[in-house]
């Protein structure tokens, strides 16, 4: 678990993904299990416009402990950044925009040398996992719940426990599966060495 953020009043997440990966909707899931765990204000930004299935995306979440969050602009140097889609790292503007913590949906043999070696790095196989477990929309694999089911144990923010109240609030019948394959991803989740 990283805890270098976790005595910060306003924690900045950045989250990179392509359109149709859940990218958007995960930062509006990550507000809510932020909230259910206490933070007194939560905030998601997409940054939303002519996106199509597959075309990087962005959003943007701001959580507070204590006090009212009154900051609506994108989030520069993140305290976390969550990559959905490991070939995003091939876009030089993701690559320069990288700041604190970084989680990666990734196979382990994915070279992550474009990175800042001083930055903390960690990878998931979420695509692997949501094929595995048959969580796919049209055939393309759902990544949102599972991202921050890596997320969870990364950071130590919230529980598997909210988690499964705000999927189960969220996804109605669909809850389960999306459950099961975040609570997967919670346990796959692991600190990648620097050198590799």
């Amino acid at each position: 678990m990283t805890n270098a953020v976790q005595t910060k009043d306003l924690i900045n997440v950045t989250i990179h993904g392509r359109g149709g990966q859940g990218a958007i909707t995960a930062s509006n899931l990550l507000c809510e299990c932020s909230f259910r765990a206490g933070f007194k204000d939560v905030l998601d930004i997409p940054k939303i416009g002519a996106e199509r299935r597959g075309a990087p995306i962005q959003g943007f979440v701001r959580l507070s402990r204590d006090k009212e969050i009154k900051m609506y602009t994108g989030v520069r140097n993140a305290d976390y950044t969550l990559i959905f889609d490991y070939t995003l790292l091939d876009i030089p503007s993701v690559v320069n925009s990288l700041s604190g913590v970084i989680l990666v949906n990734a196979p382990d043999f994915v070279n992550l040398d474009c990175i800042n070696p001083d930055l903390e790095v960690w990878i998931v196989d979420a695509t692997g996992i949501s094929m595995k477990n048959g969580l796919l929309i049209a055939g393309f694999p759902i990544l949102n719940t599972l991202i921050l089911g890596a997320f969870a144990k990364m950071t130590g923010m919230y529980t598997l426990e909210i988690m499964e109240k705000v999927y189960k609030s969220r996804f109605g019948k669909n809850w389960e599966k999306n459950y099961i394959s975040a609570e997967e991803a919670y346990k796959a989740v692991k600190k990648v060495g620097r050198k590799i």
